[in-house]
């Protein structure tokens, strides 16, 4: 049997379920329905959301609490998740693709999909057994004090055939040459961030590195009168895996909307002063900006909505934002993904009454009816 919890984390955990998907089917229909149809070739696609239990044929039951689930498209690892105490999972997968498949715990699920954009799929996902035997993995830098290499799933011991994160950053005066291991695969070895696929033995994965390697650093707008990008650190050329300091500011009438860059990571990519580590490439990183939402505020789409970013429904939104979904990494995700691609929206129906009634009543109302109701459970 599933363990059993207090009936207050239960409800608080069933209360954040059902308000995220709710909020997540609102930015569906906005999106994909007929509502939006000057931005159908705007926003990116949007993610296949999956979400489920996870159990075990032989014994028959459920797996236990943080069991690894990875999501694969195409064959190359997209995403991953822990189960929870009742032995479910929530899995956001990106990236587009034909069909996805499922490992738990390294072993292939029973079940695959069709990736769809925008699409919330119910999928329980279950695997013949448990595998008994998980193996160390180990990571190395050579030669030594030229960088460091690390595991980010950060699991280990590992079933074998279980896909790990794994990422290089060389230090100053350094650049990432390749990975190498005795044994188990490589998603690309000569990529400083890739996954590395567990072996059937302990294991150490190394990170090579060479002295030399710097690279230059173009910033960029997009519109290009939209705003201005600067690179703060300001010396360019940069070594691979520098920390380079990053900031955006919108001109009259626009706001900032995102970093985007090829090969990079961004220590927040929706804020406008940010950092990001240096690729080994030279690289354009480009600041969006978009038209000003009327209202302007954090919560897009409602204060579009409502007129007004001081109306009470949208401080419900906002604290259950902040006591609920920002305390768990889906629901983060989910912030982050309504971040990105709600003002677009928010500046479509905030020039219509009559849309503004419409995403109002049928859409928002019912989201903060529901997180009220719950609001005496979530709050404690």
């Amino acid at each position: 049997m599933i363990g059993q919890t207090s009936g207050n984390d239960l409800k608080r955990r069933r209360a954040g379920r059902l308000a995220g998907a709710l909020g997540f089917l609102l930015a569906l229909a906005l999106i994909g329905g007929s509502i939006l149809p000057v931005y159908a070739a705007g926003p990116p696609g949007m993610p296949n959301v999956f979400m489920g239990t996870v159990s075990t044929l032989a014994p028959a039951g459920p797996v236990p609490q943080g069991t690894l689930v990875q999501a694969f498209v195409g064959g190359g690892w997209r995403a991953e998740t822990t189960t929870d105490a009742q032995s479910q999972y929530f899995l956001i997968v990106p990236e587009p693709g034909g069909t996805v498949t499922f490992r738990v715990a390294g072993v292939a699920a029973n079940q695959t999909a069709v990736w769809q954009s925008g699409d919330v799929t119910q999928l329980n996902l279950t695997i013949p057994a448990l595998p008994t035997a998980k193996y160390s993995l180990t990571m190395a830098v050579s030669p030594a004090g030229m960088g460091n290499a690390t595991d980010m799933t950060g699991s280990s011991p590992y079933a074998p055939g279980v896909a790990v994160s794994i990422k290089a950053v060389a230090a100053t005066g350094y650049h990432f040459v390749n990975w190498t291991a005795p044994a188990g695969s490589f998603g690309s070895a000569t990529a400083a961030q890739t996954t590395f696929t567990m072996p059937s033995q302990d294991v150490t994965v190394t990170a090579n590195f060479e002295v030399g390697g710097q690279y230059t650093l173009t910033m960029a707008a997009s519109p290009m009168m939209g705003g201005t990008a600067y690179d703060v650190t300001g010396t360019s050329p940069y070594n691979q895996g520098e920390v380079v300091s990053i900031q955006a500011v919108a001109a009259s009438g626009y706001q900032f909307a995102g970093w985007a860059a090829p090969a990079v990571s961004f220590a927040n990519y929706l804020a406008a002063a940010t950092t990001f580590t240096m690729p080994a490439q030279n690289v354009v990183v480009t600041a969006t900006f978009q038209v000003a939402s009327n209202g302007g505020g954090a919560c897009f789409i409602a204060t579009a909505a409502y007129g007004s970013p001081t109306a009470e429904q949208i401080d419900v939104l906002r604290e259950f934002r902040d006591g609920v979904l920002l305390e768990s990494a889906a629901g983060s995700q989910f912030v982050d993904l309504y971040y990105r691609l709600s003002p677009p929206i928010a500046d479509f129906i905030s020039g219509s009454s009559f849309l503004r009634t419409l995403v109002r009543e049928l859409l928002v109302d019912p989201v903060v009816r529901v997180v009220g109701a719950t609001g005496d459970i979530w709050r404690d």
